[in-house]
């Protein structure tokens, strides 16, 4: 389309001037020339001069006119005149009412105006054709450009009909098949589709209301030659061999047919018919004669390529000569390469299908049950015309069927009872192949999910092991950060707490090197003497080195109270202080408060690679410890790592009641990998 529309020459010029001369309404516009608007100016001019003077008189002489309004006649002003008062007014007489009553008078005063106004019109009018002939000799010299112009439009407006009927009927663009397989799915003629009813009461006028149709399937292999399709009257066979030629010629018009996907149809050289009754009174050529006349016309074009569409082929004549008719112009038409599409009632034709191995045979379907064709084609079956269910359906009465079975005989009645078995054996195994191509349908659609199941939980895996490898490594790679953020921090303590910790590092060495048996001795007396401990005694809690006074004894625990604060631990974790026995005061006895941290060094504790669990208990018994010391702050070093062990500590600590707020350490301090309590 784009080629088409690029192909189209330009106007530009010509229609630029056309926009010029003519107005919207397609009047010679003012503008057209200098001399047309000077003349139309005097023009309008004049003219209201004139009426100005008529509408004078008017009103001076309003006792002799039959109207009061000015009047144009013969492009000339007039007054209307009473009849009988016409000698009143000198003037000429222009025309005369239809009553009689009236004349058209143009006054003797605006004489010399109306010959000035039809000079003025003249000249008008010569301008305007002046001008109209200028331009019509611009367009003859585009004459060529404009017929090339038409051709080009004339095709795009052909593609827009193709495409507006593909739209309107919901048709599709057929594959032109190699092998000339011919297959129509679920195909509906045009003149029957309901979708296109609009269009045909738009085009064709039809009155009738839209109603549904039988689709067509239909296949006809490359090996197939011949189709003989039989059945009832009204039922069909007619509308399948239309329907059929039709397709084929929308196909190769470049036309969406209105069917289905799989619509396959091969390319024909030729395409011929012979569909309805061609009888010519006038020309004396009966229905038979002009059958015949047409089948030859026919044969003489038969070649490989060509289809032939024939309707009732050999009938209006002798059924016997009739079919013998038929079958040798089918022969003749086969051998020379044609394939055809054949309707027919004449058995002759329906046992020449029979024999051959290149033609098929196909039936109408009928509903016996409704005495009512089906209009579905059934392929392999050989048609019934069901002549007395069809007169019956008509009307003819009752009688006249059963005579006309009697005529028939015995072994038309054993034929018929025996093509009805075989035609109800044969749709129940149409049935039973529906019924398997549905379910092989269903278990391809099963196997289907179950493949994109397989796939998906695959790929699911896939990324859940990816998204697993790549969170270990950023874990390690944020655990090796830490470990160094780490390293830095303990490098850069003051000297103070390097020798605080290495005095605890001797400590702890020297109780690992002490034989087992001294530490488990060692370990006896520090029981017996927290066991001697009683209330008042000045204890000392090893956890925390804080020293407090005993105000109550339990089984496995002690109540100390420290700094004005009582605390609940464990009797074993309690020693005897140094100090002297103190005595309870009023308020359960003073303590003595512990010493201070060192100045400018906040206590900490480190809790990296623990669980949130573990790592809230260590840093609560480090808070209370901190508490007791009168430290301002605690320092949690939890490092980096994912993050989870970080945001547990902070959700926790950001409700205790001892703590005032929490923060990221400095820079220097561990950054993120590190919170600073501060306390209340």
């Amino acid at each position: 389309m784009s080629a088409r529309r690029a192909a189209l020459p330009a106007f530009e010029s010509l229609l630029a001037q056309a926009r010029k001369l003519f107005a919207p309404d397609g009047s010679l516009s003012d503008d057209a020339s200098p001399a047309l608007a000077s003349l139309r100016t005097r023009l309008r001019r004049r003219r209201s001069e004139i009426a100005s003077q008529l509408s004078k008189m008017l009103e001076s002489r309003r006792e002799i006119l039959g109207d009061g309004v000015v009047v144009l006649r013969n492009d000339r002003y007039c007054l209307p005149v009473l009849a009988s008062h016409r000698a009143r007014l000198p003037g000429i007489v222009h025309d005369r009412s239809g009553s009689g009553q009236t004349v058209f008078v143009e006054p003797l005063e605006v004489l010399e105006a109306n010959n000035d106004l039809a000079l003025l019109a003249g000249e008008e009018r010569r301008e305007a054709a002046r001008v109209l002939a200028a331009f019509g000799r611009e367009v003859l010299a585009a004459g060529p450009d404009l017929e090339r112009a038409v051709d080009v439009l004339a095709a795009l407006d052909a593609l827009e009909a193709r495409v507006e009927f593909g739209e309107t009927s919901g048709g599709r663009v057929p594959e032109i098949s190699d092998d000339e397989e011919l297959a129509l799915v679920a195909a509906r003629h045009p003149l029957l589709d309901p979708r296109l009813a609009p269009l045909r009461r738009r085009v064709l006028g039809e009155s009738r209301a839209a109603r549904d149709i039988v689709p067509l399937d239909l296949t006809l292999p490359r090996e197939t030659r011949l189709l003989v399709v039989s059945g009832p009257n009204a039922g069909g066979k007619t509308v399948v061999l239309k329907t059929a030629g039709l397709f084929a010629l929308l196909a190769q018009s470049g036309f969406p047919v209105p069917a289905a996907a799989g619509t396959r149809l091969p390319f024909f050289s030729s395409l011929r018919t012979e569909i309805g009754d061609a009888q010519e009174i006038l020309s004396d050529r009966s229905t038979f004669s002009s059958s015949m006349e047409t089948l030859g016309q026919i044969l003489e074009e038969a070649a490989p390529g060509s289809l032939a569409l024939l309707d009732e082929i050999g009938t209006a004549t002798d059924p016997e000569e009739g079919g013998a008719l038929a079958v040798a112009f089918l022969e003749e038409y086969l051998a020379r390469g044609g394939r055809a599409i054949v309707t027919t009632h004449l058995s002759a034709v329906k046992a020449f299908a029979a024999s051959r191995p290149d033609a098929v045979s196909a039936a109408m379907e009928f509903d016996e049950a409704t005495g009512r064709p089906n209009y579905r084609i059934h392929p392999g079956l050989s048609g019934r015309s069901r002549a007395l269910s069809v007169a019956k359906e008509m009307g003819l009465p009752e009688s006249v069927l059963d005579r006309a079975r009697e005529i028939l005989g015995e072994a038309w009645r054993r034929r018929e009872e025996s093509e009805t078995r075989a035609e109800e054996a044969l749709e129940r195994l149409r049935t039973i192949e529906a019924d398997l191509t549905k379910a092989r349908e269903e278990a391809t659609a099963a196997a289907r999910r179950l493949d994109a199941e397989r796939a998906e939980a695959a790929r699911e895996k896939a990324r859940m092991l990816e998204e697993g490898l790549a969170g270990f490594e950023r874990a390690r790679k944020e655990l090796a950060r830490s470990v160094s953020a780490q390293l830095d921090l303990l490098r850069q303590e003051t000297a103070q707490r390097a020798q605080a910790s290495s005095e605890r590092l001797l400590a702890q060495a020297e109780q690992t090197l002490a034989p087992a048996a001294i530490v488990a001795e060692a370990r006896e007396a520090a029981i017996e003497r927290a066991r001697a401990l009683s209330p008042g005694d000045a204890a000392r809690w090893k956890a925390s080195g804080v020293q407090g006074t005993i105000v109550e004894l339990e089984e496995q625990f002690a109540w100390l109270e420290i700094a004005g604060k009582r605390m609940r631990v464990p009797r074993e974790e309690l020693e005897p202080a140094e100090a002297a026995r103190a005595k309870p005061p009023k308020r359960r006895g003073a303590v003595t408060a512990p010493e201070p941290a060192a100045a400018g060094v906040a206590p900490e504790i480190l809790v990296i690679g623990k669980r949130v669990e573990e790592a809230i208990e260590e840093v609560e018994k480090a808070l209370d410890a901190a508490l007791l010391s009168g430290a301002s702050s605690l320092r949690v070093v939890h490092g980096h790592g994912t993050g989870r062990l970080r945001d547990g500590l902070r959700d926790h600590f950001r409700r205790h009641p001892s703590v005032a707020r929490l923060s990221a350490a400095g820079a220097r301090e561990g950054g993120d990998g590190a919170t600073m309590l501060e306390l209340k």
